[in-house]
């Protein structure tokens, strides 16, 4: 319920930045950032910094070998997958929707081995897209960022 909790606090109207995100290939003002909270493990989102503007929210228990990926979707999406996106692979993640927060919104939460090819992709590229209902968000990371990628999916890895 934590997780739920601290996650819809983020992850607002996904759907609508994402129709508008489809239509410009970055997002601007938008960041990566890393976190690692006792007891709640490694959180990373894609977000406008200082805010509770998410795109994007990763979350995994140190040596896991699991990785959390959560969107916000409103209620009545029909689907119930998230897709990632790195380049030339492509994973589509089946998901449960989950309440939010917000009134008419809805998370979709997906797991995923912390192996996934796309993720390994993404921490070696910072290539990134999400999406789902012929719509997509090119989520980059730009070059001091990179390492935070890869230290969260390190983080994640069974030992």
């Amino acid at each position: 319920m934590r997780r739920r909790t601290i996650a819809g606090l983020g992850l607002f109207c996904l759907l609508a930045a994402c129709a508008q995100q489809a239509r410009s290939p970055t997002a601007p003002g938008m960041a990566w950032s890393l976190n690692h909270a006792e007891g709640e493990g490694a959180k990373l989102a894609f977000g406008e910094p200082h805010s509770d503007n998410l795109l994007l929210m990763m979350t995994c228990q140190a040596r896991s070998g699991e990785v959390m990926v959560t969107v916000a979707a409103p209620e009545n999406r029909p689907a119930h997958a998230i897709e990632l996106r790195s380049n030339e692979r492509t994973t589509r993640l089946p998901g449960q929707i989950v309440p939010a927060m917000a009134e008419g919104e809805a998370l979709i939460e997906a797991q995923t081995p912390a192996t996934n090819p796309t993720l390994t992709n993404f921490a070696r590229t910072g290539d990134l897209s999400i999406g789902g209902d012929g719509s997509s968000a090119k989520l980059p990371v730009r070059a001091g960022e990179r390492e935070v990628v890869r230290s969260f999916l390190a983080t994640c890895r069974a030992a």
